[in-house]
């Protein structure tokens, strides 16, 4: 039988709290509780959950009002709004490396919409070449709707405003004259990851050329930790771009401690959350701005020594985190 759980008032989640041993009784605060009213419960118990559990093994020091958790969850959205800007910063140039290199080493047209493009590196996944189309197809940047539009009216058809209205062979047929400069920009972070790793390597000079590899290159990356630190950081941005909590949440995909920020991360746990923070400054030592983005985290966690600690040491200390 399902468990029945209501809808609760802010003064409900307040009697909750204390009823559940997060807080003591008579603690909560006016500015405690207007900010329970507008934050989603479930998300908030996200920390909650884990400071109580910090709190009953003696780990908390100082001020244990919910007060502090709220604190928390800010400090929280502060990191997440930095990440967020080197994320994008690190979008920006994986999608300027990938049209480069790929325009070295292939023609700018055609062959990235053919599956023989690309190496099927995971069968159960959906073809590379299949995604790449369909996201091409639900572009609305007006330089890709003007490619499609050009192709109809020159067969002698009715523009329909919308590529997913045309014929699928008239739509593929569109595609081939978009150059993918202008197609990069409409694909998502893990589809930019996918045609990096999975583009076949070409012959030139008698050499063998992989994409990835020149892409590696230019973020001065380890071939053998490339991909593996991409995907890392493909977690990191969805986390971030759907508000996710960072603290106390150890990594699903964990990359390996950069050897370069060695000492800076002495301390930290090979699956916390700081790991992936100087795996994503990493990639953008090659442009500048890994140290400013470490110098800027490091002065928003040393703030609070607890949510410095979940970032860095969420494991053991707090087995709720992974829940």
């Amino acid at each position: 039988m399902t468990q029945e759980r209501p809808y609760l008032t802010p003064d409900q989640r307040a009697a909750y709290l204390v009823r559940r041993g997060y807080i003591e009784a008579g603690e909560l605060s006016d500015e405690a509780k207007a900010f329970l009213g507008r934050t989603n419960f479930h998300y908030f118990l996200g920390y909650a959950r884990n400071f109580r559990k910090l709190r009953r093994d003696g780990l908390i020091e100082g001020d244990d009002r919910i007060d502090r958790v709220i604190e928390m969850v800010k400090l929280d959205h502060e990191v997440s709004t930095r990440l967020f800007a080197s994320l994008r910063t690190l979008e920006w140039r994986l999608r300027s490396a990938l049209v480069d290199h790929h325009c070295v080493l292939s023609p700018p047209t055609g062959c990235f919409l053919k599956s023989d493009h690309f190496t099927v590196m995971a069968a159960e996944a959906a073809p590379v070449d299949v995604i790449l189309r369909d996201q091409i197809a639900r572009s609305r940047e007006p330089f890709v709707l003007g490619v499609f539009e050009a192709h109809e009216k020159a067969n002698g058809r009715r523009w329909l405003e919308s590529p997913r209205k045309m014929t699928e062979a008239n739509r593929l047929a569109a595609m081939q004259d978009l150059p993918i400069w202008a197609a990069v920009d409409g694909w998502t972070l893990g589809l930019l990851e996918r045609v990096v790793t999975e583009t076949k390597p070409v012959l030139i000079d008698k050499e063998q050329r992989w994409l990835w590899k020149d892409v590696a290159g230019t973020f001065s990356v380890s071939n053998q930790l490339f991909q593996t630190q991409l995907n890392s950081l493909i977690v990191l941005r969805n986390l971030v771009a759907h508000h996710s909590r960072l603290w106390m949440r150890p990594t699903t995909v964990s990359p390996k401690k950069p050897k370069v920020y060695e000492k800076v991360s002495r301390d930290a746990d090979a699956k916390s959350m700081y790991v992936l923070w100087l795996t994503l400054a990493s990639f953008l030592r090659a442009g500048g701005g890994d140290r400013e983005l470490i110098d800027d985290l490091d002065a928003l966690i040393s703030r609070d020594p607890l949510y410095e600690r979940g970032v860095k040491q969420p494991l053991g200390s707090a087995e709720l985190a992974a829940r």
